[in-house]
């Protein structure tokens, strides 16, 4: 700055525009709210991207998560008082698949006493079917290659090649499932209200400073 007063002047604008910030916990009168879990750290930005519109935190692991990561998202869980959804994207794959029942029994585990539900929504076998992803072979070295094939096949598919608006149409549409549109925007209303009633508050004050 190239004075006292230029600084001052920034600063009032910046508390003038301040209001734009201003917002509400939309999930808290919801009766679910969802965290995404994301076994592919590639694919955070992306999907990070899409949960924020909705105000829903994601959770990024490669593989099986350490227990630093899910005790921490345990506690995180606990501390928001409402039914948890946690919708989880892994591989198609042996460890992808197991992974559901291993983030679940560890989340339970570590803390997460409230009512929580865990659902995969890619990559399904449906999905790679339907979508015609491109196959590999799985690795049978892996110690869960034998109860995957019995139920799938040897062949796998990794999260990365799910095409981007099928990714974005995926994961909008697990979070829009569990959103009660009349409480949302109620909330939104109230957001705006409250908004306009900072916006004139800081008007007032500025208005005694001048």
């Amino acid at each position: 700055f190239d004075s006292p007063d230029e600084f001052v002047d920034y600063m009032l604008d910046q508390l003038r525009d301040s209001p734009d910030q201003y917002t509400r916990p939309l999930w808290t009168s919801q009766q679910t709210m969802p965290i995404i879990w994301l076994e592919k750290d590639a694919l955070f930005t992306p999907i990070t991207e899409i949960a924020s519109r909705y105000r829903v935190k994601v959770y990024a692991a490669r593989g099986y998560s350490s227990f630093t990561a899910v005790y921490e998202a345990a506690q995180d869980i606990q501390r928001l008082m409402i039914p948890v959804k946690v919708l989880q994207l892994t591989d198609f794959d042996p460890s992808g698949e197991d992974m559901v029942r291993d983030l679940q029994d560890r989340l339970t585990r570590y803390g997460s006493l409230i009512l929580l539900e865990l659902n995969k929504i890619a990559l399904t076998s449906d999905q790679v079917s339907r979508l015609g992803l491109p196959p590999m072979p799985a690795k049978k070295s892996d110690p869960r290659y034998e109860k995957f094939a019995q139920s799938f096949g040897d062949q796998v598919v990794e999260l990365d090649a799910l095409p981007p608006d099928d990714l974005e149409r995926i994961v909008s549409a697990a979070i829009e499932e569990l959103i009660d549109r009349d409480a949302w925007n109620t909330e939104i209303e109230k957001a705006k209200q409250e908004r306009e009633e900072a916006q004139h508050r800081i008007e007032e004050l500025l208005d005694q400073l001048e």
